[in-house]
């Protein structure tokens, strides 16, 4: 007859009875011939009796450990101890896919949500996606960080890599599948970049500032190529790209914020568009109206050649009218439909609708910019390709004022917070960061530099001596 082995018993919580039991019990921590054991009872469901619970440990500091959190986990009433069957299923991997989820959850944007998986199935998941979160360390972060570096190759790149990782691991302390003690990024360094004195790290340097001339030339390459007299039928499919570079140019709205406009956005009386929405393209989805970025609805002035002499005859059309309808027509029909998605939008029940977020099917919306073949607001994929044909023609045409080829489109904005705005109009920034719809630090980061007019002040005085 075998001899049954024998436990010592090494620990004993608090006397508690919290499944109403007559008998108490107590959380017990043993050592025994194999190991390290914790026993303890945690419900089993609303109604149901609580269950005995076995937890094996290999060393005497992890079960205290074990033991410590089952007793805080029955003080506060919140999960004991997972068992290493359901710690075997808590990957990196699986925190990943917990991570997005917790995104749509916080109705974080679909690109934000994308960029996300992105950076996922990029670099963390085929790197130590099979680890344990539980064994989540600062090797496996190196180790991916390493990675990433032979394709990454801009600090702004890793800074978003290291920031998905730093969400993740704030997401694993919040589950429980990972101990708080341990931080499994502390020691990640990342490379410093050189940064200009007085200026932050998010500084645009005003060489990728566009200047106005170069905005001037792009608009009128694309009025030449886009326009009813161009000859390319791969160009002449978006309307009116002239005005949308204006509109980027002189009003700082982002593309997704451009492709957004429709008629009832502009208001010509006031001489300002009203930017409310944004056009969204998700990969293998159709796209959608959805809000602008940060919530934050803006107005931006825009000039009044702009809105007059080009986006009115636009508005006149989208909206029915003859070409010859005064302007008091137009306002009097942009009014009226504004009144009627009003009333739409009282009649849903949903307070949060209002006319200028009432949903209107993509096909139906008086959209400002789109694609002539689809009718819908361009793909940024091709708004891109077009942009750069436009660029080459500008090269070709107009040497003088060519578009450098080290800046993008959307650096067009920095060309309206910066040479129109505050330097030509003369607002300050306060009114510069209204206009862009952002915070006032980060118009304050992007575009101004600690010292730079005394910096200018003693060129000036150097430069008459």
């Amino acid at each position: 007859m075998t001899t049954r082995k024998r436990s010592l018993l090494l620990a004993q919580g608090k006397e508690r009875r919290l499944d109403e039991g007559r008998k108490a019990w107590r959380v017990r921590m043993y050592a025994t011939d194999s190991g390290y054991q914790v026993l303890f009872k945690a419900p089993a469901g609303e109604g149901e009796p609580w269950k005995r619970v076995l937890r094996r440990a290999a060393t005497e500091d992890e079960a205290r450990k074990i033991f410590a959190q089952a007793e805080a986990a029955l003080d506060t009433e919140q999960a004991t101890p997972t068992s290493a069957r359901v710690k075997a299923t808590q990957t990196i991997a699986a925190l990943g896919a917990a991570y997005l989820e917790d995104g749509r959850k916080r109705g974080k944007a679909v690109r934000t949500i994308q960029g996300r998986e992105s950076r996922l199935n990029a670099h963390i998941i085929p790197t130590i996606g099979d680890v344990q979160v539980a064994k989540w360390r600062i090797e496996h972060s190196r180790k991916v960080m390493e990675k990433a570096s032979r394709t990454l190759h801009s600090a702004r790149g890793k800074e978003d890599l290291r920031g998905a990782m730093a969400a993740m691991r704030k997401l694993a302390w919040r589950l429980g599948w990972l101990d708080r003690s341990i931080d499994p990024l502390d020691g990640l360094e990342i490379g410093r970049s050189t940064v200009l004195h007085g200026a932050t790290a998010h500084y645009v340097d005003p060489r990728l500032r566009p200047e106005t001339r170069q905005v001037r030339a792009m608009a009128a390459g694309a009025d030449a190529l886009c326009g009813p007299d161009g000859t390319d039928p791969l160009m002449t499919r978006l309307l009116l790209f002239g005005t949308k570079i204006r509109v980027a140019g002189f009003g700082g709205l982002r593309l997704s914020e451009q492709n957004g406009l429709r008629a009832i956005d502009v208001f010509f009386d006031r001489g300002y568009v009203h930017v409310n929405g944004s056009w969204t393209t998700p990969r293998n989805s159709p796209g959608f109206r959805g809000p602008v970025k940060n919530h934050v609805i803006h107005e931006v002035p825009l000039p009044r050649s702009l809105m007059h002499d080009e986006l009115l005859p636009r508005v006149k059309y989208l909206l029915g009218l003859p070409a010859r309808a005064s302007l008091q027509q137009v306002l009097n029909a942009q009014e009226e439909e504004r009144e009627r998605r009003a009333r739409l939008a009282q009649r849903s029940g949903d307070s949060n609708l209002t006319w200028w977020n009432y949903p209107v099917p993509p096909e139906d919306e008086q959209w400002l910019f789109v694609d002539t073949v689809t009718g819908l607001p361009v793909k940024p994929e091709m708004h891109n390709e077009r942009w750069h044909r436009v660029r080459l023609w500008v090269d070709e045409h107009d040497p003088d004022n060519a578009w450098p080829k080290t800046i993008v489109y959307r650096n067009l904005r920095h060309h309206a917070a910066t040479k129109w705005f505050h330097d030509e109009l003369g607002e300050p920034w306060e009114v510069v960061a209204q206009y862009l719809g952002d915070k006032l630090t980060t118009v304050l980061n992007h575009y101004v530099r600690a010292g730079e007019d005394a910096l200018r002040d003693s060129v000036a005085k150097l430069a008459r001596r």
